[in-house]
């Protein structure tokens, strides 16, 4: 049997232990590591792959849990988990190649690429933004942007960003979270990643530029200007923007 359990997608160590569930009916973790002769850690992280699967289930007694295999029919219904997995997976790659398609027939779009070091580059971007006059995007700021360009330099931004009523949507690193308070108004919207994406990084996303900021002792910026990247950018901040808490 176990032969056919790999052939159906489980791995080596789930099928055996499958297998002792199927013939010890109901049984503790602690038995059937005793069975096995596993170390404990297998057998548990085993265990919750075959839960996952729907092969098997528990009930609890007081605080321990006994754990069985689940009907023949789990099997079935397994497979077709996988198979509505692969055909998911069949139909978003259709997808793909019709914009894969659709981005190399595309007429080739303005491209160039440039580099700014240091505050002065920083800056002279900044400005580009207020010129540009359109609303943009920013994910990824971290609290180094504030230490480095000052709280009066970005007061200064903001007022003359009002001014021109250009709205920005900014994803922050969650140390940003108490100057946000700051800095937020009807023009402003931020939201905050979870602290485990916290990066020294910033992107900004204006008409057809990306701008990504390094902020080092001696900030660093790439500009971009690429229609398709732009667009291809701004589809990754609006997914990031759904996962993002205020």
């Amino acid at each position: 049997m176990e032969s056919k359990l790999l052939k159906l997608g489980l791995n080596r160590n789930e099928a055996k232990v499958y297998i002792v569930l199927l013939k010890k009916k109901l049984s503790s973790a602690g038995e059937i590591i005793k069975s096995m002769e596993f170390h404990r850690n297998i057998v548990y992280d085993n265990l919750d792959k075959l839960i996952d699967k729907g092969l098997v289930s528990y009930i609890s007694e007081g605080n321990k849990k006994l754990f069985q295999a689940n009907s023949p029919q789990s099997i079935s219904e397994m497979i077709n988990k996988e198979q509505d997995k692969l055909n998911e997976m069949k139909k978003t790659a259709e997808e793909v190649k019709i914009e894969i398609s659709k981005i190399t027939s595309q007429q080739q779009e303005k491209q160039e690429a440039r580099i700014f070091r240091g505050v002065k580059g920083i800056k002279y971007i900044l400005q580009n933004t207020l010129e540009a006059r359109e609303n943009y995007f920013v994910f990824g700021a971290p609290q180094a942007s504030v230490d480095i360009m000052g709280k009066e330099y970005w007061n200064i931004y903001k007022s003359k960003r009002e001014k021109l009523k250009i709205h920005i949507k900014m994803i922050f690193n969650e140390e940003l979270r108490e100057w946000s308070k700051v800095i937020k108004g009807p023009l402003t919207e931020v939201k905050f990643l979870p602290k485990k994406f916290d990066s020294l990084s910033e992107t900004m996303i204006y008409g057809n530029n990306v701008v990504i900021i390094v902020w080092s002792e001696k900030p660093i910026a790439t500009f971009i200007e690429d229609k398709n990247l732009t667009k291809s950018y701004i589809e990754y901040f609006n997914f990031l923007w759904k996962i993002a808490r205020p």
